[in-house]
């Protein structure tokens, strides 16, 4: 295993963005760069311009792969890695130039499992800065982090070492590799500084299938199951409920919102809503909904069984775009 960061992108008919993000990593200042990119399958041009790119930068590694979503293509990347450390850029996404050599400096001085920067939201109506940490590993980790891949970078043996990989066939696939790796992480170093440009595809949300929010309820039930079978369910059980909560009442319950049908948004809401009642019947009492600051936290201790769809009716004339 080499010194340096492997920059992993996944790709899927990303001919519009991809020369872009790449570009933004051919500029990259740190010279132990590598970048593998997954092509999953693309049916457009995606592949004639990784095969001209690839010509040119001897450090733009290509592979190419039956479709069969992002997180079976990133857990063949991780197969890939050569290097130390390794991190994500989503195909449509950018960064600034500095992004990895900082990082990986962070990481390399202070021996970390991971190391951890800000990024900027983006659309069109401008940007606004997502600060993320400084937090510990383990519990706070899980409850504080932001469940972004690509604003961070990973030490290549911890996680390969590990039995944390991606949910195939399932969306969320972020969120579910950081909660079950927050149970692996010894030491976290934090760049407090915005690299990540997070491209917002405007309205998106207002397309998402129940489909696709269901898949939530399948990957969370994925995270329980491995601290159950791991012995560390009772150790990280207050965490886990307020992950929960928070992506059940928040994210999810957004989504479900927005489904355009009445039978099956109500239906959808209710899944989520059952499986957190379910799972943690005295989430309520959490104490984090209690100890941490913010509206969201206020709300959530607000929702019961007379409320929720009053809740829904808001969430669903939310404008989530902007900034």
């Amino acid at each position: 295993m080499r010194q340096g960061v492997s920059v992993i992108v996944c790709a899927y008919n990303a001919e519009k963005t991809i020369g872009r993000t790449l570009d933004s990593l051919f500029a990259q200042t740190l010279k132990e760069l590598e970048i593998i990119v997954i092509n999953d399958g693309s049916t457009d041009g995606t592949q004639d311009i990784l095969d001209a790119l690839s010509a040119e930068h001897p450090n733009l590694k290509c592979y190419k792969k039956e479709n069969a979503g992002i997180a079976a293509a990133r857990n063949t990347a991780l197969t890939k890695i050569e290097t130390s450390y390794f991190g994500f850029l989503d195909a449509d996404d950018t960064c600034e130039p500095t992004m990895f050599e900082k990082l990986y400096l962070k990481a390399t001085e202070e021996n970390s499992d991971m190391a951890v920067s800000h990024f900027w939201w983006v659309n069109s109506k401008g940007r606004k800065e997502q600060i993320e940490g400084p937090y510990k590993p383990g519990q706070e980790m899980m409850v504080s982090l932001f469940a972004t891949l690509w604003n961070k970078i990973y030490k290549t043996e911890t996680i390969l070492n590990s039995d944390v990989r991606f949910p195939d066939g399932n969306r969320y696939e972020d969120a579910c590799f950081l909660y079950c790796l927050s149970s692996q992480i010894q030491r976290i170093s934090f760049v407090p500084e915005p690299f990540v440009y997070y491209m917002q595809q405007e309205n998106s949300i207002t397309h998402t299938n129940n489909a696709e929010v269901k898949n939530m309820i399948t990957v969370f039930q994925i995270i329980l199951a491995y601290y159950k079978s791991h012995g560390l369910y009772d150790s990280y059980h207050d965490e886990l409920e307020y992950i929960h909560v928070k992506f059940f009442l928040g994210n999810s319950f957004l989504r479900s919102s927005k489904i355009q049908d009445k039978k099956d948004r109500r239906a959808t809401i209710q899944l989520g809503w059952n499986l957190l009642n379910k799972e943690f019947p005295q989430w309520h009492s959490n104490h984090y909904l209690r100890e941490l600051p913010g509206l969201k936290n206020r709300y959530f201790r607000m929702v019961n069984d007379s409320n929720i769809y009053f809740f829904a009716w808001i969430f669903r004339h939310f404008d989530r775009g902007n900034l």
